[in-house]
């Protein structure tokens, strides 16, 4: 009589869980990231932020952390510079003969992006402020998918024109703004200065490592730029305008410290112009 073999199949399939069970599990923190990366793939930028933010608490690793951190910081700046410029859009928008009857609206506008703005580039330079004692040391890595982004945005022409746009168009004219505008803050942390296309080079293999000097000398740039909205011809608030030069002159101090340690010309005369640019109160005019 032939034994049945169930003893020997239930030992196999008992095996096969066994080893699955022991595979690595994927951690919450990867997780976090990869959903982050989706989101930056579909423009979907507040839910790529609420999954930096998850993937920043969860880090297993200080490396991990850094990433997240990066990716969250370049976001922040670039949505500082989107609201600042969709603000000043509408504020020449209200200034047309078009818009004699519906100026109210467009100063709305103007005070709400204004006021995103305000928001977003606070967020950015304290993240910034928190990462001085990590920064210095080897290239940081950083792995995502290039924005798509465009030379003009109609929308926001649009809008300069003194037409009171749907709100399907001015959402439309805001998301292009922050594809243009992280485009560009990514493309000069990868040492692009402010050519998109050489950005979408540099990321062309995904994953790129940003030099710490140039990081924060650009994103201190970017800070000045949008700074000017503290200006007399935007919401002439001197003393935000004086806490993003006091944030920005450390930030050169702390440069001028690594540019020591590892010296390169292009990167001294690039600080040097920011420098002056921030003792002005002025932003770097973009190249």
């Amino acid at each position: 009589m032939l034994h049945r073999p169930w003893p020997f199949l239930v030992m196999a399939i008992s095996v096969l869980l066994l080893a699955c069970s022991s595979a690595p599990p994927v951690s919450d923190s990867n997780k976090h990231m990869t959903d982050a990366r989706t989101s930056f793939k579909s423009s979907d930028f507040d839910a790529a932020m609420r999954n930096l933010d998850k993937a920043i608490k969860t880090a297993p690793t200080e490396g991990d952390r850094q990433q997240a951190v990066i990716l969250r910081t370049v976001l922040v700046t670039a949505m500082a510079d989107a609201n600042k410029q969709m603000a000043e859009a509408y504020y020449v928008g209200a200034k047309q003969p078009t818009a004699a009857a519906h100026a109210g609206p467009f100063y709305k506008q103007r005070s709400d992006y204004y006021g995103a703005a305000n928001s977003y580039l606070m967020d950015a330079m304290q993240s910034v402020m928190n990462q001085r004692s990590k920064l210095g040391g080897p290239a940081m890595p950083l792995e995502i998918t290039f924005p798509g982004f465009t030379g003009t945005n109609p929308g926001m022409t649009k809008i300069k024109s003194g037409v009171l746009v749907s709100d399907s168009e001015r959402l439309s004219a805001e998301m292009q703004a922050d594809r243009n505008a992280l485009a560009l803050v990514l493309s000069a942390i990868a040492g692009a200065g402010q050519d998109p296309n050489k950005g979408q080079q540099a990321y062309a293999s995904g994953k790129i490592e940003i030099d710490p000097r140039v990081y924060i000398i650009e994103l201190s740039n970017s800070f000045l730029q949008t700074g000017e909205m503290f200006g007399p011809r935007g919401l002439n608030e001197a003393d935000h305008q004086k806490t993003v030069t006091e944030v920005v002159h450390a930030n050169l101090e702390l440069a001028e410290k690594m540019l020591a340690e590892k010296p390169d010309k292009e990167l001294e005369a690039r600080l040097k112009k920011c420098k002056a640019d921030c003792d002005k109160g002025v932003a770097g005019k973009k190249k």
